[in-house]
């Protein structure tokens, strides 16, 4: 059982971290550089965690212990909290996101392995209390509490081990990089009809969350390398990291990597990879994608953007100031490639990690948003030839694909059955709209810097999105969002 003054010190500690450094932010940045700011006003009204990891590879576990302070901002009192504890998804082939066919063998090259969260206790304001598992993959956990009246305020205490399995995944180790990507126990989100309780399925990013501020201790065998969401200070094989206003935490951990800088637009750019050379490469580009999108969409919402080259065999995936990439575009002959890529995952800084959506049931609000801003950025930097040719493969191909599923770039992650056809419905099609909304108005990027400042830290709805672009555009254009997004096209 956690010992009180432990628990609420580190509260009260966390609290006051998050006070100092939204001031220190405010008055001691160099004119000019605002990077993190965003992220620092936002921190003020946002729930806090406070986690302490210990990491043993040679047991392939990482025990945590989780502290988060609370706040009750729905409407209605709540009896209980859903956590959602995504890596017991892992621990059986049936409801693991990376064990469907599509993925099995570049995901389990020396067959399934298991992974799981395993709960050690919970308290509710220094009580324990018994939980319980709402779904057979054992993703969502409830917590029961005291009645909690809208704006009323408790902790909550966890402890528990995550057994890492061996699968080139979010989460999981392979080829010398461990990764831990949705695998720490984070709120669920609470919506009209209660807590969200959607399942981890395997296409597409089924994740919705909450922006809050995280205080994280990492402990780690000497030698160890962390990369994580947030800059990262170590001290005698202890990592810390403090992270403002992030709808998620996300970390790497390695003995492997070679490592380089970058910066643009104050934003300083951290690159973890297997060479030096290939770490600059990554930098650089990244570098060069955070200067465009900052012109074009607002400021860069956090004060790192943090690259991990990890055996990923999906590309690239996004968490909020950190990227996981796939080792394989760092080969010297996929470096338009890579650029490309880290160009689209660089954008969902600010289509997810800042503005939000409902991954599960729009997933077109962030992607197609990122395949539009990566077109606009090699417009930037190679050209309009450039931008038409890559807008002919990404864009125009995608809308001239014969799609044998009925789905839609409107269509929830459970229809589609293939990463195949999410690519080209979500990605390309969904990308449509944004050239359409561009062709109407010759300003899709001002409208999308509109939307960024209207519902940064937020999640946005497709309601807000559209009421957001007639507001912007001063016409009704729902009719166009409903043609490109809804109709099924064969």
């Amino acid at each position: 059982m956690p010992k009180r003054s432990i628990i609420k010190g580190r509260c009260v500690i966390a609290v006051l971290c998050a006070a100092v450094l939204i001031i220190a932010l405010m008055l001691y940045l160099p004119s000019g550089n605002t990077a993190g700011l965003r992220a620092a006003q936002a921190a003020q009204q946002l729930n806090e965690y406070v986690f302490d990891l210990r990491f043993v590879p040679e047991e392939s576990k990482l025990f945590l212990s989780m502290t988060l302070h609370y706040r009750n901002d729905a409407k209605e009192a709540l009896s209980s909290l859903v956590l959602r504890t995504y890596a017991n998804a892992y621990a059986d082939a049936q409801y693991s996101p990376a064990a469907i066919d599509e993925l099995y063998e570049a995901c389990y090259p020396e067959g399934f392995s298991i992974g799981s969260f395993t709960l050690e206790g919970v308290w509710w304001n220094d009580q324990l209390v018994t939980a319980s598992y709402l779904d057979k993959a054992q993703t969502a956990l409830s917590i029961p509490i005291p009645a909690l009246a809208p704006g009323q305020s408790g902790q909550l205490a966890l402890h528990g081990v995550l057994t890492i399995p061996h699968c080139a995944h979010r989460f999981g180790y392979s080829n010398g990089v461990w990764q831990f990507g949705n695998a720490l126990p984070i709120l669920s989100v609470y919506a009209e009809n209660g807590w969200r309780q959607d399942p981890y399925c395997a296409i597409g990013d089924p994740f919705v969350s909450e922006c809050a501020n995280y205080s994280v201790t990492i402990t780690a065998p000497k030698g160890w390398q962390c990369a994580a969401s947030g800059a990262v200070a170590q001290e005698n094989g202890v990592f810390r990291i403090r992270a403002l206003a992030v709808r998620d935490f996300a970390f790497a951990l390695s003995k492997d990597w070679h490592t380089a800088s970058a910066s643009a637009n104050g934003v300083k750019v951290l690159s973890y990879a297997a060479d030096s050379a290939a770490a600059r490469r990554a930098a650089r580009f990244a570098a060069q994608a955070v200067k465009t999108y900052s012109t074009l969409y607002g400021d860069y919402p956090y004060e790192t953007l943090t690259l991990c080259q990890a055996d990923f065999p999906l590309g690239g995936m996004e968490y909020p100031a950190f990227i996981l990439i796939d080792d394989t575009y760092y080969f010297k002959d996929w470096e338009d490639t890579l650029e490309l890529l880290i160009a689209h995952e660089t954008a969902h800084q600010w289509f997810y990690g800042m503005v939000g959506s409902d991954q599960y049931n729009a997933p077109w609000q962030d992607e197609a948003l990122c395949e539009w801003a990566a077109l606009r950025y090699v417009k930037a930097r190679y050209g309009q030839s450039a931008y038409e040719n890559l807008a002919a493969t990404r864009i125009h191909a995608p809308m001239q694909e014969r799609i044998l599923s009925p789905v839609t770039p409107g269509s929830p992650l459970d229809h589609f059955g293939s990463y195949a056809d999410y690519s080209a419905v979500v990605y390309g099609r969904g990308a449509a709209l944004m050239q359409a909304i561009e062709e109407m108005t010759g300003q899709a990027d001002h409208f999308l810097r509109a939307y960024c400042d209207q519902f940064a830290f937020s999640l946005a709805s497709r309601e807000d999105f559209s009421h957001c672009l007639n507001a912007w555009s001063g016409s009704d254009l729902s009719p166009l969002i409903l043609d490109y997004i809804d109709t099924y096209m064969n």
